[in-house]
């Protein structure tokens, strides 16, 4: 999955290990990167989330590896079809996607259902949540201006 960089060159999205004071190991952010000009950029969905796990872990960390796909649906979803689908064109990357993701909300919305049928407050927020990084996903918002 490709985009266009701001040096002209393309942008390949990978999943990238973030580090944050030295201690701490954020793994599978979706990132854009250019070989060329050597920039990298957040896949702008799940920045948010990066952001809120940055600020929970706080100014002085203790040593430890994060999973960014139990923070974030999206960047679950993408690692698990780059992992499935390691040599897909972005077409069908995007038809992956959209089946996954699609396949992932109608999974959510069953749990939202359980959830309200046994009172349970936390796992409806947790699952609405969740339901919220998936919903205002769309494809082309991101990869527009693909190469």
């Amino acid at each position: 999955m490709r985009k266009s960089c701001r040096c002209g060159h393309v942008m390949e999205l990978e999943l990238r290990t973030v580090v944050y004071a030295k201690k701490v190991e954020i793994r599978n952010v979706p990132v854009f990167a250019c070989t060329d000009c050597v920039s990298y950029e957040v896949l702008q969905p799940v920045k948010p989330d990066l952001k809120a796990c940055i600020s929970k872990l706080g100014e002085q960390p203790v040593k430890q590896d994060v999973s960014f796909g139990k923070q974030n649906e999206l960047a679950d979803l993408l690692h698990e079809q780059l992992l499935a689908w390691p040599d897909a064109t972005d077409r069908e990357m995007e038809h992956h996607m959209q089946q996954a993701v699609s396949e992932r909300i109608n999974l959510l919305l069953d749990i939202m259902g359980y959830a309200q049928k046994s009172g349970d407050e936390e796992w409806m927020e947790t699952t609405e949540r969740r339901l919220s990084q998936l919903s205002g996903f769309v494809w082309q918002a991101h990869f527009s201006n693909a190469v």
